[in-house]
């Protein structure tokens, strides 16, 4: 009887524990009541049986219909936790602008990419990195990289030009992630990934790990390690880890050695006639080397950290917004008989290499890059956790909340864009447009402090691509704006294949 009854005491004193935590918890929470629902909330379990079972192209489409709505901010209810959803572009420019919204969210561990500029969650910690790797973005060291970019572009239109027949429907998405992967490659690492062992497995392995991150990161019963780990798609995904890991790891420790026996000869810099051998000079994984906190410099794990996020999102970026540039310009002939006016304009004649300045003339060309990311943001779900309280809107958010942004609906706000956003017009960004619009209104690369670092890298290597590949082809397609249907997998890609014909242009 005694031991029953110290067992019931037990008993008793957990259960007053957790209805105390739970009280304590819920009163933490309080400010969030005020705050209105999103849509599509059932009336006893709010959003929360919509994170359950989740496929990828269902996950991005039920976060996009939450985010459809005329509110500046909403509360999105999963279980007991809020997610305010951060809707309109001044909420969104009060937190990305702040310097004390650096943080994120522990979502961000679910990927486990470590502490690379993307991923990594501590706010201070980011900033004296971002602080540290901004010189390898200078605009000296860009503009160093476009003979890079001009090489892999024409290197891609070799790989076109046999397909080029006007009949032969292609995936242009597999042409286009094999020349990022070299530009990425060779800019960031220092490799010509042609000379690489491994690339085909390295490129799919990359692939399926963000297939099933994409489908663990909107499915609530995937983000306890603890459950995770006994899935299949846990064990899938360090299988595929092992391959992808020891492929950078590989090159890593190559550009060690390397960097070993140059200053073993006393000679610290590469020559000019090593730029197109394996190794280029001015890379970011240099500068990663280089790094020092508190006189030490980043251990092995961190560099591999910070050169897997670079690689993983330059590489897919930059050829998903190609290939949407590509499907819009078909779709929209006008338009891309507009850009390739321009490039002949303003390229250099047929067999000289592009430079700096001729990218940075092309004005039309890049305001139809930057509709096209307007429709398509690569990355269109962001992220921050308040590490102090912030008023948004009337509402007091106290700190530890997590607070996100869909970009894919901020672009298509009838408010701020007019009453068709989903028409394509590069005249959007014409000067006077972008002035008189909300600087927060537009939004592909995130912004504030936490804007993505390679975003005039992307737009150099995007211009060279589209370039050197209209110069050459006519680009078209049987596949309709309304048609394009979209998956989550850390980015935003479109569902089946970016099908195009090409047809050789008459070279003046």
């Amino acid at each position: 009887m005694a031991a029953v009854s110290v067992f019931g005491y037990l008993c008793y004193l957990v259960l007053v524990g957790l209805i105390g935590i739970s009280v304590k918890y819920l009163y933490s929470i309080r400010f969030a009541w005020r705050i209105p629902l999103a849509p599509s909330a059932k009336r006893y379990t709010a959003h929360t049986r919509y994170f359950f079972g989740q496929d990828t192209q269902r996950a991005l489409h039920t976060m996009i219909r939450f985010c459809t709505t005329p509110l500046r901010i909403a509360r999105l209810q999963i279980g007991p936790t809020p997610v305010i959803l951060l809707l309109h572009p001044d909420v969104i420019q009060k937190v990305l602008s702040s310097n004390e919204m650096y943080s994120k969210p522990f979502i961000y561990d679910l990927m486990q990419i470590g502490r690379g500029l993307i991923s990594e969650r501590d706010g201070a910690y980011w900033k004296k990195t971002r602080k540290a790797v901004n010189p390898s973005f200078s605009p000296k060291i860009l503009a160093g990289f476009v003979p890079r970019f001009d090489s892999r572009a024409q290197a891609l239109v070799n790989r076109l030009r046999p397909v080029a027949d006007g009949t032969t429907v292609i995936n242009i998405l597999d042409y286009a992630a094999q020349c990022t992967l070299e530009m990425v490659f060779s800019t960031t690492l220092g490799s010509k990934l042609e000379e690489l062992p491994g690339e085909r497995e390295y490129t799919e392995y990359l692939e399926r790990i963000q297939n099933i991150l994409g489908k663990r990161l909107l499915n609530y019963e995937n983000f306890l390690d603890l459950i995770y780990k006994f899935t299949d798609a846990y064990r899938q995904e360090m299988s595929y880890r092992k391959i992808v890991n020891g492929f950078v790891d590989n090159i890593i420790e190559a550009r060690r050695q390397k960097l070993r026996d140059s200053n073993n000869n006393n000679n610290n810099t590469d020559s000019e006639d090593d730029l197109d051998s394996c190794f280029t000079a001015n890379i970011f994984l240099d500068e990663i080397f280089n790094i020092r906190f508190n006189g030490k410099p980043l251990d092995d794990k961190e560099v591999s950290d910070h050169m897997y996020t670079m690689i993983a999102a330059g590489n897919e970026t930059s050829a998903q917004a190609f290939c949407y540039v590509c499907l819009m310009l078909a779709q929209n002939p006008d338009v891309q008989d507009k850009v390739v006016t321009e490039l002949r304009e303003v390229l250099p004649p047929r067999g000289e290499p592009l430079t700096p300045e001729d990218l940075k003339n092309l004005e039309y060309t890049e305001r139809v890059i930057k509709e096209t990311l307007r429709l398509f943001p690569v990355a269109p779900l962001v992220s921050r956790q308040t590490t102090s309280p912030i008023e948004l809107d009337g509402f007091h958010i106290p700190p530890g909340q997590i607070l996100a942004m869909n970009f894919y609906t901020l672009h298509r706000r009838p408010d701020v864009w007019g009453p068709d956003p989903e028409r394509f017009d590069p005249d959007r960004f014409l000067v006077d447009a972008v002035r008189e619009r909300h600087p927060y209104a537009y939004l592909p690369f995130s912004g504030g402090f936490r804007i993505c670092i390679g975003h005039k890298y992307a737009m150099n290597a995007l211009k060279a691509m589209l370039a050197r590949v209209l110069t050459e082809f006519e680009v078209r397609t049987d596949i309709r704006q309304s048609d394009m249907k979209f998956r989550f997998e850390l980015s935003m890609k479109l569902v089946g294949p970016h099908a195009v014909t090409l047809s050789r242009r008459s070279l003046l």
